[in-house]
């Protein structure tokens, strides 16, 4: 029976509490309410600030709403303009290839149009044997003194063969392998040629590197070479192909005339000939079979 008494007390305690705080609850409520009516009536003194101070912390989370919108949209922007570039730096490299094929297309036809134009110097039972090749190394240094042609015995590439270049003369084949093959231009001082002036096949000379003992012409990218009678009329801007003595078959171009020295110690007639070859780029050339003058 005292249990039962004390439990009737403690929730009759309980009771009041829950009714006195609904009490509360509805009191405050009731104060808000009439303070928010005369609020928007205007009938308190400083209600401008307390509404202000409401507008201002909901502007704020505007913008924080806002800030977050756009961030979002930002990221999402971020990753699809990335992949954009992605995809344009793919193709950028792709056409930059292009590009380059087109390069090589365009320059390899250029050499073989070259290589045209100086074969019409040449008799045509040299053509029936000649062998289109790829210089494929070379000596130190910016100039092709000495070369190696990817074309050997095996593709009918014989010692002392000419080799011919898209605007003339470039050299000779001094040794041969079963696939490849070694050359010197006219540049190297064991080479030497005969040539003629083409305006008077009678006046000739020969191109050797070791011909003016007072400058090295030869750094110049130059040939130096003599004439065979100082009695010739040779000028600068003249002519000069091979002249069919020795190994070199008649009217290959070497290049012209860029300097005239008379040596009246020696009695002889020097020439520095500018080639018609470039021989800081050699890449597509033509071998042809040697002369037989044995």
């Amino acid at each position: 029976m005292k249990l039962n008494n004390n439990k009737k007390k403690n929730n009759r305690k309980y009771n009041v509490k829950v009714v006195a705080t609904i009490g509360v609850a509805i009191t405050l409520i009731g104060i808000v309410g009439i303070s928010i009516g005369r609020y928007s009536k205007g009938g308190i003194k400083g209600s401008g600030v307390v509404l202000s101070s409401i507008s201002s912390i909901e502007s704020n989370l505007n913008k924080g709403f806002t800030f977050i919108k756009d961030g979002t949209s930002n990221i999402f922007k971020f990753k699809e303009n990335a992949n954009k570039v992605d995809k344009l730096e793919k193709e950028n490299e792709k056409l930059k290839q292009e590009i380059i094929n087109l390069k090589e297309e365009s320059s390899s036809a250029q050499s073989l149009q070259s290589l045209k134009k100086s074969l019409n110097f040449i008799d045509e039972k040299y053509k029936k044997n000649m062998i289109s090749a790829q210089v494929v190394g070379k000596n130190d240094g910016n100039w092709y003194k000495s070369f190696v042609i990817g074309a050997g015995k095996n593709d009918g590439v014989k010692k002392d063969s000419v080799v011919v270049g898209g605007n003339g003369l470039v050299g000779v084949v001094y040794e041969v392998s079963d696939n490849y093959s070694k050359a010197i231009s006219l540049l190297d001082t064991k080479s030497s040629v005969s040539f003629q002036l083409l305006k008077d096949p009678k006046s000739k000379g020969v191109i050797s590197q070791e011909a003016n003992e007072n400058k090295n012409y030869k750094a110049e990218g130059l040939l130096e070479g003599y004439m065979f009678s100082t009695s010739y009329d040779v000028l600068p801007g003249d002519v000069v192909v091979t002249s069919g003595l020795g190994l070199y078959p008649q009217s290959i171009p070497i290049g012209t005339v860029e300097k005239v020295i008379d040596d009246k110690n020696k009695g002889l007639k020097n020439v520095i000939v500018k080639p018609y070859a470039d021989f800081k780029n050699i890449d597509d050339v033509v071998v042809i079979e040697p002369r037989n003058i044995n």
